[in-house]
């Protein structure tokens, strides 16, 4: 069984995320014997309609968020035995002296947070109430905040940076505003994005969201004269020099860059970003081009989000910072996986593959009083991630800069191995290739494939609209866009780019893209392509797109 698993008659929570389908709600239900869901009301009937599969479950509570006045949902007559009661009925049902609070312990179960499965089967983490304050904690002083801030939150409860972030901001008193990823900002029907709306001055995103921010600032600079543009590239230029010598540019601040801040609201001061690494060219764009000052921050679920945070002053880009208070760090030598140099990562090292000093290499693993103490009814996956003396295996492979921050340079689990024995970095080729202005980042990216059969990866992606037609325009190419998407120049063209973002980012000759191929239909977390947190669900890319892989993978084979 679980190491120890709290039993303090108290209630405690279960997250999942609803993009995983009816099938994860219903596992997560039946292995935490759930008795009570939280949902929307248009989601009453689906669960109903599965109730018998979910034996546990005797009141199901809905709100209606979201829900226009004039829309129309059936409420289903309930089986005996089972209560479907709206939140607002439930709230007034409660009788606080029959039923007084039980205040929690230090040990007592808080939530049971179920990861978004982008790598397998979700898991379901115990983090006790100990983990969150200690967590909660740690950040409370590295991020001083001011009376007037405003946090902005999109990003679903059920993602533990947003569920941490919001505790840690009601904790120092900032206002919370609330929004969605399609609202953030105008698109289509929506003439002004929520970030406009509400001015937020401190944000937390994943990094597709700031890569979606780059893009959608390329593309109108893109459309801009050339004197425009030309203005735009020298105040970037002198800006971007600027603030790395300590300074900024009043008059092109004034001029140019007031008007790129006015996209984020025109008050945004701080901004982290987690969940994944950040690609430093997109960091140094929003510093750059916004003037905010954002970061990187280190953490997993089973860190309750928390282990290491970039310093507000540190300038660099590509650093995950160091770890917070409550918790330890400590490297382990991965001698079978090799670094771009063919070196393995090992904790004895004193340079890494660019010959940049460092103080030793390997993957990361972490110990403390915000570390979960395992997996919910997962015994064997628990042993095998979580060690006796108490550290996490975090699947990262990281190195100690000369100031203690850690640099995340690979990860275990997205390694995947050629024909020819040798491995690629999957996840940081997306990051790489992310760059390139022929990828629409807001219709989900791209997806990078290889595996043991191939020679080379290939890739699957989303083709940016505006700028196809901007550059068939420009190069003389007749044709729609669908027509474009077919089209051998357009083919070339985007294989073309691709290598000079591989050469950019440092990748490898066996991570250059043999071939890729044009997807018809965007990539969200409503058809399973993307988490509820807007990471790629590379199986999902996969199967709904089977015609594409199946005429695309044979090119990487030689």
């Amino acid at each position: 069984m679980l190491r120890k698993v709290p039993s303090h008659k108290v209630l405690f929570v279960t997250t999942i995320y609803a993009t995983l389908g009816i099938e994860a709600v219903i596992g997560a239900i039946n292995d935490g014997e759930i008795s009570a869901i939280v949902c929307n009301k248009c989601n009453v009937g689906l669960i109903m309609s599965r109730i018998k599969d979910m034996p546990s479950l005797k009141t199901v509570i809905y709100t209606s968020s979201m829900v226009a006045p004039d829309d129309v949902f059936d409420i289903p007559d309930a089986p005996k035995g089972v209560d479907i009661v709206s939140f607002e009925d439930f709230t007034q049902s409660g009788d606080t002296s029959k039923y007084p609070p039980t205040p929690p312990k230090a040990d007592t179960t808080a939530v049971i947070m179920y990861t978004s499965g982008s790598t397998g089967k979700p898991k379901g983490v115990v983090l006790t109430h100990k983990h969150v304050v200690a967590c909660s904690a740690s950040v409370y002083y590295l991020l001083p905040t001011y009376d007037d801030d405003v946090y902005i939150s999109y990003l679903p409860l059920a993602h533990i940076m947003e569920l941490m972030g919001e505790f840690l901001f009601l904790s120092k008193g900032v206002t919370l505003v609330y929004a969605d990823p399609k609202t953030l900002t105008s698109k289509g029907s929506y003439p002004q994005g929520a970030l406009e709306v509400f001015s937020p001055t401190l944000m937390v995103a994943v990094p597709k969201i700031w890569d979606s921010v780059k893009k959608g600032v390329e593309a109108k600079i893109s459309l801009a004269s050339p004197v425009s543009q030309f203005l735009v590239k020298t105040a970037f230029q002198a800006r971007a020099f600027a603030q790395k010598n300590g300074f900024d540019t009043p008059l092109f601040k004034k001029l140019v860059f007031k008007k790129f801040a006015a996209a984020l609201g025109g008050r945004m001061r701080y901004a982290l970003s987690g969940g994944g690494a950040l690609n430093s060219e997109v960091q140094d764009f929003t510093r750059t081009c916004f003037g905010v000052t954002i970061v990187q921050g280190y953490g997993l679920t089973e860190t309750c989000a928390g282990l290491t945070i970039q310093a507000t002053d540190d300038i660099r880009s590509g650093i995950a910072g160091v770890p917070i208070p409550s918790v330890e760090i400590k490297l382990e030598s991965t001698p079978e996986i090799l670094d771009r140099a063919g070196q393995p990562y090992l904790i004895s090292d004193t340079k890494d593959h660019e010959g940049s000093p460092v103080f030793g290499r390997g993957e990361i693993l972490a110990k403390g009083n915000n570390v979960a103490v395992g997996y919910y009814m997962m015994e064997e996956k628990t042993k095998e991630e979580f060690t006796d003396d108490g550290f996490f295996h975090t699947g990262d492979i990281g190195q100690f800069m000369s100031d203690g921050s850690i640099r995340i340079v690979d990860r275990k689990k997205n390694l995947v191995k050629l024909k020819g024995g040798e491995y690629i970095a999957l996840e940081n080729m997306e990051m790489v290739y992310g760059n390139s202005a022929f990828v629409d980042a807001v219709n989900g990216g791209i997806c990078c494939y290889g595996d043991g059969d191939m020679d080379r990866p290939v890739a699957f992606m989303q083709l940016q609209e505006d700028y196809v037609l901007k550059y068939a325009k420009d190069n003389g190419i007749s044709g729609t866009f669908e027509e474009l998407k077919k089209s051998d120049a357009i083919q070339k063209a985007v294989l073309d780019d691709m290598k000079k973002e591989a050469k950019k980012g440092d990748l490898t000759s066996l991570e250059k893209l043999i071939a890729v191929s044009f997807m018809n239909e965007p990539w969200t977390p409503e058809n399973g392509c993307l988490t509820a947190a807007n990471k790629l669900q590379r199986k999902m890319v996969i199967q709904m797109n089977e015609k594409e892989f199946e005429e695309t993978k044979p090119k990487g084979i030689f």
